[in-house]
């Protein structure tokens, strides 16, 4: 006789609910990490552009002769602006769920206007002082001409320098000088009419020029980075809001699902242990049954043979013998199960190795719409300014840690613009560890100097190629 024993109940498909769940609460989140993600770096890219426009701002407020002779570091300093312009614009052309930079870019380009009215006239000023120069430092000048130098420039500085740029007395020394030019030779006279004719011109410039530097001052662009700044965090905040509440679902879907399953395993065991208790009685009883059916033929077979006649007992003395074969069945009292083992995947981690350039030429063109000017400007901004900051920054790290903590933080600023990965990484590193008040090693020391070493190379390389 044999025994079929039910198999218990358990939970359908646990798994694929598992996995389901899982799969709604993963999807999610990894494109929300991913927009964070997003946020983030666009916020950094934001508040590079923002420390950049705040230097060039606060260069208008050094007196203007200080200002004259740093003429050229404010043009480079202003195409970096402008490049960073282009970079944000660049990120933010196909960008979703990101807030709008219309406004930022907009105010940004009338900064970027107005400066570059400022610098042409700043540059006059420059000029003038170049040719002064260049006359006095003849050595062949007349003794008739060095004073009318003298006096020319006394003259145009006054007036530039002073509340009398519109004076009748500037105009009316300006007359002197040319008529005292006529008793020159004529190269001298030349130059000399010349240089008053570019003073004029500048004179006649340099009214507007307070205009344009307080146009500068008043331009709004703070104002809408400081307002986007606030967007991005408000955004970022309400995405860590959703994150937590997917993640409050998705556990208490677990919680759900685990309580279900432990309730409906239970269930199933107690069905088992009712279906082997009935099993188990109705065995006893079919071997009970058996054995007293046996016991019934013995005592009838006897009595038949103790009522036979004696002349066939002899030949019937033969006892008979009754065989009764019982095949009890033994009841499974428990169901032995074998857990599945779910296959085991070894993880190796990848050997990373960087095989990007120095500086990636082909992504910064690509960053500036294929402007190889401006990539050539940037690079030549980056070799003039930057080639010696290792020598500065290893100096000042003992005399003067805020101001060596700049040139990393500018580093690490320029990298990102001139896409040189190595440099920045290593200059974001070490400024990382200057924020923690911690010693900063040797290795990241020689690595910041070969970073730099790298991508100085790299750009001489590639505009020697230009050239």
């Amino acid at each position: 006789m044999e025994q079929s024993v039910a198999k218990p109940k358990r939970f359908k498909k646990p798994a694929t609910f598992l996995v389901v769940l899982l799969a709604l609460w993963l999807l999610p989140s990894l494109a929300l990490l991913n927009l964070s993600r997003s946020y983030t770096n666009s916020l950094a890219q934001i508040e590079e552009l923002g420390i950049r426009v705040n230097e060039l701002r606060q260069s208008l407020y050094f007196s203007e002769p200080l200002r004259v002779s740093r003429i050229n570091d404010l043009a480079l300093d202003a195409q970096l602006v402008y490049s960073i312009r282009l970079q944000i614009e660049s990120d933010f052309q196909h960008a979703l769920f990101r807030p709008d930079v219309n406004q930022l870019l907009y105010v940004a380009d009338q900064f970027l206007e107005k400066f570059d009215e400022f610098i042409p006239i700043e540059s006059q000023v420059q000029d003038i002082v170049d040719n002064i120069k260049i006359l006095r430092a003849d050595k062949e000048l007349s003794p008739k001409l060095k004073p009318l130098l003298n006096e020319f420039g006394v003259v145009v500085f006054e007036a530039m320098y002073s509340d009398n740029q519109s004076s009748s007395a500037t105009y009316r020394a300006f007359d002197s000088i040319l008529d005292k030019s006529y008793s020159l030779e004529t190269e001298e006279q030349d130059a000399l009419q010349q240089l008053l004719a570019d003073a004029s011109a500048l004179l006649s410039d340099y009214a507007q020029l307070n205009y344009l530097v307080d146009k500068i001052k008043k331009n709004s662009v703070n104002e809408q980075i400081i307002k986007l700044e606030a967007e991005f965090h408000d955004r970022q905040f309400n995405l860590l809001l959703v994150m937590l509440g997917l993640s409050l679902v998705a556990m208490s879907g677990i919680v759900f699902w685990g309580v279900r399953s432990t309730k409906t395993m239970k269930e199933a065991d107690q069905e088992l242990s009712s279906e082997l208790e009935i099993n188990s009685s109705k065995e006893d009883a079919s071997s009970s049954d058996a054995v007293s059916l046996a016991v019934k033929q013995v005592d009838s077979d006897a009595y038949v043979s103790e009522n036979r006649p004696t002349s066939q007992s002899s030949e019937l003395q033969s006892p008979q013998s009754v065989n009764v074969a019982s095949q009890p069945v033994v009841p499974q009292d428990s169901i032995q199960q074998v857990p599945e083992q779910a296959p085991v995947v070894e993880k190796h981690v990848a050997s990373v190795t960087d095989s990007k350039p120095a500086i990636d030429i082909e992504d910064m063109l690509e960053t500036l719409d294929g402007d190889a000017e401006s990539v050539e400007l940037l690079l030549g901004v980056f070799v003039q300014d930057h080639a010696g900051d290792y020598e500065k920054f290893k100096s000042l790290l003992t005399k003067d840690e805020t101001t060596a903590a700049r040139i990393v933080h500018s580093l690490k600023g320029v990298a990102g613009s001139i896409k040189a990965s190595r440099l920045a990484i290593i200059a974001a590193s070490i400024e990382m560890t200057m924020k923690q008040s911690r010693a900063i090693s040797e290795h990241d020391l020689a690595e910041l100097e070969k970073a730099i070493k790298a991508s100085v190379d790299s750009a001489h390389e590639y505009l020697d190629s230009q050239r």
